[in-house]
């Protein structure tokens, strides 16, 4: 990776460090719009969320017939869309004492899970919790409601016969326990003491948080390039098999092969669903948030919040696949999904080239960049 690093820097130090950049007027107004209208809905959607799959877990355990595993995993699902919809915002609360990896940390650790399951221990919240981030939040939870290899009626059975209460008590506590973690990061941008919140909002004071505007802005907009980057790259350009990867023979580089494995929730089924959420999430902060607004107060931006506006409203105009995205891929048929792509990689290289130089920012190396 440092070769890498010296030849990029060699070969294009305008892409990573050289930017011209100029600062986004009425910054400390805007942080405040961000906040209020994009980062505390959002927040609010999520811990409703885990709330709703929490109660529906109990439910479910009480009384574990088709309708209730169906609510349950519908539950589910909602809660992790809500999640991926604040992907562009694991900064902060997000990250505290790893409260990401504790809500969404993949692949999950199977035998962790099995573990649990063959105990004889009762499991609850904290039982869970001991053992690691690998067999709890919401990857846990698809594993434990999903099963590609299973019919539902199959699936359920598992809840029903020997060993189903054990396997519904865990639903039901790594359910409490995703809720712990959502509601806390919802409170911390909540509009209550002197929290995260405030903090973004007064960035132009300074505080324990953050130095000043810039640096609330650098770092919004960092993970805002860098989920554009995941949804491009790695949710859909590598299970596709678009990107490069090293030959191992004198460092050329090849195509890589397609992957359903690597696709977001492959196991339920809600890969493009997850991207999609993924955008809208970007939408809900450059639009609600008034981000794209401020620029089009600018006349040398005023293309370029048209054209993300644009390219984003298509890009969820784009028709959900009624074939499960793993079986196109895993059939040679990902070229339905190529739109999909695209259009994610044409969102992702707007926000680098012209839209963070647009708000001030300077991006350089991120976390999708490896070691």
């Amino acid at each position: 990776m440092f070769k890498q690093l010296i030849l990029l820097l060699c070969l294009a130090p305008t892409t990573l460090w050289a930017q011209t950049v100029t600062p986004l007027p009425d910054s400390d107004g805007l942080l405040v719009s961000i906040t209020e209208k994009a980062i505390q809905p959002l927040y609010r959607e999520l811990d409703k969320a885990g709330e709703a799959l929490a109660q529906q877990s109990k439910v479910f355990c009480s009384n574990p017939n088709q309708a209730n595993f169906t609510a349950v995993r519908q539950a589910w699902a909602e809660t992790l869309l809500a999640w991926q919809r604040t992907d562009a915002l694991l900064f902060g609360p997000a990250v505290e004492n790893q409260r990401d990896f504790n809500v969404h940390f993949t692949p999950p650790k199977k035998l962790v899970i099995q573990k649990h399951l063959n105990a004889s221990t009762a499991l609850t919240p904290d039982t869970i919790a001991q053992t690691g981030v690998g067999g709890r939040g919401l990857p846990a939870l698809e594993w434990l409601l999903f099963d590609r290899e299973q019919p539902i009626d199959a699936q359920l059975k598992t809840f029903q016969q020997d060993g189903g209460k054990r396997r519904c008590a865990y639903v039901q506590a790594a359910s409490e326990l995703l809720q712990g973690d959502l509601h806390e990061i919802a409170q911390a941008w909540a509009d209550e003491g002197d929290n995260y919140a405030k903090a973004f909002k007064t960035a132009a004071r300074g505080n324990a948080h953050l130095a000043n505007t810039q640096q609330a802005l650098d770092t919004l907009v960092g993970k805002i390039y860098q989920s554009s980057e995941k949804i491009a790259k790695n949710r859909l350009g590598n299970p596709l098999g678009k990107g490069l990867v090293s030959s191992g023979t004198n460092h050329d580089t090849v195509q890589n092969q397609s992957n359903a494995y690597q696709l977001e929730a492959w196991r339920s089924g809600y890969a493009i669903q997850s991207v999609r959420a993924n955008m809208q999430g970007l939408q809900r902060l450059l639009v609600d948030g008034g981000i794209l607004a401020q620029l089009k107060t600018q006349t040398a931006n005023q293309a370029l919040a048209e054209q993300l506006t644009t390219a984003i409203e298509a890009f969820l105009k784009l028709p959900v696949p009624e074939a499960d995205p793993f079986e196109l891929i895993s059939q040679g048929q990902g070229a339905a999904l190529d739109d999909y792509y695209q259009r994610a990689e044409s969102i992702r290289s707007l926000i680098r080239t012209q839209l963070a130089p647009a708000m001030g920012v300077q991006l350089g190396f991120n976390d999708n960049d490896g070691d």
